[in-house]
């Protein structure tokens, strides 16, 4: 694994979250190259929950590869310790996959009835958070989880 891509739905709104992510891509850029896609979210004026979330859905499935490692963040994913991240990254790292790509939806979430299969889903808590906090919260455990392969003393066991 070379690289991280991060795909979400819309702009970051709230100045201390922009902050954040501004710090922890930063101190990821010393251990992967790590790049960001921003999808323009639908149109929420118009239509319906259920149409945004399909909208949004099929934007972000333009930006897929098959030929790299593609996992959606899902409330209903599967939960890992930071540890199992950071092992899971070791394996990426070996078995010579060249980018994984980290998918957030929007605000109504994704439609995953119209994603291929073969997907992967992870989630971060049992807790529900908006969109925007996620952003940062994926960024944090991607950023322990490289100083857990390093042995570095930011994770605490």
């Amino acid at each position: 694994m070379k690289n991280i891509r991060l795909i979400w739905v819309g702009k970051t709104q709230e100045p201390y979250l922009r902050s954040g992510i501004k710090e922890y891509m930063h101190k990821l850029s010393h251990y992967i190259k790590i790049d960001l896609d921003v999808i323009k979210p639908a149109r929420y004026s118009s239509g319906n929950v259920k149409k945004w979330r399909k909208l949004e859905t099929e934007k972000m499935i333009k930006t897929l590869d098959a030929s790299e490692l593609n996992i959606f963040l899902d409330q209903k994913g599967e939960r890992n310790s930071s540890r199992d991240l950071a092992k899971y990254f070791e394996n990426q790292i070996s078995s010579g996959i060249y980018r994984v790509n980290f998918f957030i939806g929007g605000a109504y979430g994704i439609d995953k009835s119209i994603l291929p299969l073969g997907i992967k889903y992870l989630s971060l808590s049992e807790m529900t958070f908006t969109h925007q906090m996620v952003r940062l919260f994926l960024l944090e455990q991607i950023y322990r989880a490289f100083t857990i392969i390093r042995g570095q003393p930011y994770h605490n066991f």
